[in-house]
């Protein structure tokens, strides 16, 4: 019995020990957080990037409102003088609307998995300059740990970094 008391006494000295110790650590870390989406939408790359995105698909995209407006107007025109066109010619605009749309579809899946491709793509290289500028950012200011905004339920605004991060990315090039 009096073995147990000691063990039991042991323990408790020993979580409390570590209790004081892990708040005295705690206060002397120096934590920050970086809202990385506000950071991906404000700096001048993000934009450079969707710009550059839009050029390169600009003509396929053109093709496909193109397609997509010939088809709407086979459609309506169909639909208007389907009444007076002869079987013959209903069956022959029907077709081609058909033919058309299988064209879209055929055209249209690959071009959208393009774009996302290379959005990804270059979503993925500016967050590697983003996760840069985070370590250079924490090391000159000295942070012990740097927290995704969203991981936080709650911090103050004055351990916000994103403005520092995003001047950091901002001068890489």
């Amino acid at each position: 019995m009096m073995l147990n008391n000691k063990v039991a006494k042991t323990a408790i000295m020993l979580v409390a020990t570590l209790l004081m110790a892990g708040t005295a650590v705690a206060k002397e870390m120096k934590i920050a957080f970086v809202d990385i989406q506000a950071v991906a939408a404000q700096i001048p790359q993000s934009a450079t990037i969707q710009e550059n995105i839009r050029t390169e698909f600009a003509a396929k995209i053109d093709e496909m409102s193109k397609l997509e407006k010939d088809i709407n107007f086979n459609i309506e025109k169909l639909r208007r003088d389907g009444p007076t066109m002869s079987e013959a010619q209903q069956q022959e605009l029907a077709a081609k609307v058909q033919e058309q749309r299988q064209q879209y579809e055929a055209t249209a899946r690959p071009l959208d998995e393009q774009i996302r491709a290379r959005q990804n793509e270059e979503r993925n290289k500016i967050l590697a300059m983003i996760k840069t500028a985070i370590d250079v950012v924490a090391e000159r200011e000295k942070f012990d740990v740097v927290l995704n905004a969203g991981a936080a339920v709650y911090a103050k605004p004055e351990y916000d970094i994103s403005d520092a991060v995003a001047a950091q990315v901002s001068k890489a090039k």
